[in-house]
């Protein structure tokens, strides 16, 4: 399965940070913090992790690629 990379729009009521994650499947494989540009991968997937509840939209190939400052 490919990996989505999933932006995380839910409205907490308060400051909570909503970042980037990484997933393939259901497994969360990584993220990228708020206002970061660096992927923080983990060494096996998060199977634990769950969306339910959270808002997310998925990002384009070229949002993707200027995360990872591939398209300036």
């Amino acid at each position: 399965m490919a990996e989505r990379y999933r932006q995380e729009i839910t409205d907490w009521g308060d400051n909570t940070p909503n970042h980037i994650y990484i997933t393939d499947g259901r497994a969360l494989v990584g993220y990228i913090p708020r206002g970061s540009k660096t992927e923080f991968r983990f060494t096996a997937p998060s199977k634990c992790w769950s969306a339910t509840g959270r808002k997310f939209r998925d990002l384009s190939k070229k949002e993707v690629l200027e995360i990872k400052g591939f398209n300036k």
